[in-house]
Parts: C-alpha cells; sequence; structure tokens
C-alpha cells in the first residue's frame, strides 16, 4: 500500500478546518519534547527488556507524533497499540541500540527517530564510528563533536573479538524481533480483512487503521535500515582491522560476519514479500567478503 496515495489521518471527523492551526501543535511538541529528549533515553533492564517510563512512554511519542503529523504530513494513528505491536516497538528498540553499541551509536538521535520527534536521520550516521571506538586506547573518542567512547582497547585480539561478540549479538536479536514482526502483519492482514467487511465505519476510524499499518511498516523499514548500517560499519571496520592488526581469527570474523548478514537479508527479504513492496537488497548495500577462508581451531576469546 502506498504512503503517498494515503490521505493523512485527521483527529477531527470534519473538514480540515477543524484541525487547530498546524504551528500551535508543532509548538507545543517543541517545547514539551525538547527538554525530555536529553534527560530521558530509554533504559534497558534485565534479559534486554525496556524499563517503563512516563516520559518515553507518553509525553514524548505524543509530541512526537503531532511533529510528524503537523510538521510533516505523515500518517499518524489514534488507536490503541495491541499488545504485539508494543512489543514489536520494544524488541525494534532493543535490536536498533542494543547494548553493545552505546558508546557508539546516538541514543539521542535513535530516541528522536523512535518517537518521530526527528524524521529518518540515520543515512546520515557515521560509518567510520565504529572503526574509530575499536581503536581507541582509552582516551574520549570524538565522531561528529559528539563523545562516543572513553573505553580503549590494549589488545589488538580484544579488538577483534569484540568484534565477533558484536555480530553473533546482533544475529541473536533479529530472530525474536522477526517473529514478532510476522504476528503484527498477520494483524495487519485481519485488519484489513475486518475494513473490507464493513460498511458503516467512520472516516477517522478509516484513517486510523490505515496509519497504524503505516506505522507498523515503519517500523520494520527502521529497524532494516539500522541493521543494513550496522552491517556497513562492520564490514568497514574489518577491511581496516585486517591491514593494521592482522589475526590468526579472521576466518571466525567472516563467519559472525556472513551469519548476521544471511540473517538480516532473509529476515528482510520475507519482510518484502509480507509487504508486497520493493525494498533495497543486502547484497546492494553491504560489500562482499573476498578473505573468507576455511575454519581455523577453536582458539579462547581474549578478554578487553
Amino acid at each position: 500500500m502506498s504512503r503517498t496515495a494515503i490521505r493523512r489521518p485527521g483527529r477531527a471527523v470534519t473538514d480540515a478546518a477543524a484541525r487547530p492551526p498546524r504551528l500551535v501543535p508543532l509548538a507545543l511538541a517543541v517545547a514539551l519534547a525538547l527538554p525530555a529528549l536529553g534527560g530521558c533515553i530509554r533504559q534497558t533492564g534485565d534479559f534486554g527488556r525496556v524499563e517503563p517510563n512516563p516520559i518515553s512512554d507518553a509525553v514524548l511519542p505524543f509530541a512526537g507524533g503531532l511533529v510528524a503529523e503537523y510538521g510533516r504530513g505523515e500518517l499518524v494513528s489514534g488507536f490503541q497499540n495491541t499488545d504485539r505491536e508494543l512489543v514489536l516497538r520494544e524488541r525494534a528498540w532493543v535490536l536498533v541500540v542494543p547494548p553493545h553499541t552505546k558508546d557508539w551509536i546516538g541514543e539521542i538521535l535513535v530516541e528522536g527517530q523512535r518517537t518521530r520527534l526527528l524524521p529518518e536521520i540515520d543515512h546520515r550516521y557515521n560509518v567510520a564510528a565504529y572503526w574509530n571506538l575499536l581503536r581507541s586506547d582509552g582516551l574520549p573518542i570524538h565522531v561528529d563533536r559528539l563523545e562516543i567512547s572513553r573505553y580503549g582497547f590494549k589488545s589488538s585480539e580484544a579488538r577483534w573479538a569484540r568484534l565477533i561478540s558484536d555480530m553473533n549479538q546482533d544475529a541473536i536479536l533479529i530472530g525474536p524481533f522477526w517473529s514478532e514482526a510476522r504476528r503484527v502483519a498477520a494483524d495487519d492482514r485481519a485488519r484489513l480483512a475486518a475494513m473490507n467487511r464493513r460498511s458503516d465505519l467512520a472516516v477517522s476510524e478509516l484513517r486510523d487503521a490505515t496509519a497504524r499499518i503505516d506505522e507498523n511498516a515503519r517500523v520494520l523499514d527502521w529497524v532494516w535500515r539500522s541493521m543494513r548500517f550496522r552491517l556497513v560499519s562492520y564490514r568497514y571496520a574489518i577491511d581496516r582491522l585486517a591491514v593494521e592488526t592482522p589475526t590468526d581469527r579472521r576466518a571466525a570474523v567472516e563467519r559472525a560476519y556472513a551469519a548476521l548478514e544471511q540473517a538480516i537479508h532473509a529476515a528482510e527479504r520475507e519482510s518484502t514479500l509480507l509487504a508486497g513492496r520493493p525494498g533495497p537488497s543486502i547484497a546492494t548495500a553491504v560489500k562482499p567478503s573476498r578473505l573468507a577462508t576455511a575454519s581455523p581451531p577453536d582458539e579462547p576469546v581474549p578478554q578487553k
């Protein structure tokens, strides 16, 4: 379903004249959001679960919805979330900014996109940020004027171990997210079927239902963009570490990278088929490995 062919959902059932002036909700959203965004980053507790927070769970999404609808003309639904939609969004957050990325991916920018206070800006992220983190020696590392790390690596093998560990953790997180995405896609198909069976739906209900399907699709798009960025960042780091500090564990690195790439590619391809629309291919976004070799003997993982 094309987003451009769908009118924006309005809160009012009557014509556009019943809506508040565009600048009023936009100004309200900015006033609410700016003080909160910097100090209320979402926290994850045990087992990666997102900890409840009224600011990040209610205030920022409300303000972001106003900015998205009135500032950027995007679809915004007034429907309550299903349990599965809530789980999908929690798992999306954990996948986009898991604990092992918090020293090189800016959480404030991620939170701004999650709450829709910011547009899709992840294409501007610095692909060298992860590489710069791995090369840190204990001094603060700055990327685009942001301090991203105070932690250093005293051993070249520790850098390779961190790289393998991060890719493996990403691959593990994809399965739970995609399982929930399938369930939400099934709910959206059921929602469309219910809409087609009804002839008495109000215009506002049709708009909100259409907007909710669009919002669910945006969550998937956000996650796959983030994972493609992570793949590119890992490839960038692998190719440069191979020149600067070669390792006997290169085959293990390539196996971890290939497993992550395959998991992302398979899930995104199925996501595209479910949505019935074309999507970008991992193969066109990521430089393929040229140096995959046979498996070496198992070695102990050096510690940072």
